[in-house]
């Protein structure tokens, strides 16, 4: 878990706080109908973050690897959140988790569909592994 992985720590970090973000707009912020998409746009920005930091701390797991470990976290996170305490009747809980799923699923259908010169930063494999710098003889 060397080389390009420098950074893992960091997209992890910001992972963490955007999580705790939606944690707290979920506490502060009522549950409309008109609101609900915010739900998705939330946990796409969380499933961005999440999958570089996937792809930087274990690269052997590779992109078919990522998006499903992605699905999975994101889906047991939101719901933890959005099923945990007090709030509106089940119905409404049951479409602000899907709609969060929505914004994970949208993201991680991007990873794979997007150019390669954008997936290969945003997974940090822009860092290619270079031998030592020599002198030519002169």
């Amino acid at each position: 878990m060397k080389g390009s992985l420098s950074g893992w720590w960091r997209w992890a970090i910001i992972a963490l706080l955007i999580y705790l973000g939606i944690l707290w707009s979920g506490a502060m912020l009522p549950v409309s109908p008109q609101g609900l998409w915010i739900r998705a746009g939330e946990y796409a920005l969380w499933a961005t973050v999440t999958l570089g930091a996937l792809a930087r701390f274990y690269p052997v797991l590779g992109p078919y690897g990522w998006r499903p470990v992605t699905i999975f976290v994101g889906a047991v996170l939101s719901g933890l959140e959005i099923f945990i305490g007090s709030g509106p009747d089940t119905k409404t809980r049951v479409d602000e988790w899907m709609t969060a799923l929505i914004g994970i699923a949208v993201i991680t259908i991007l990873a794979r569909v997007l150019p390669r010169a954008i997936t290969v930063i945003w997974f940090g494999q822009e860092v290619q592994k270079r031998e030592p710098f020599t002198r030519t003889p002169r």
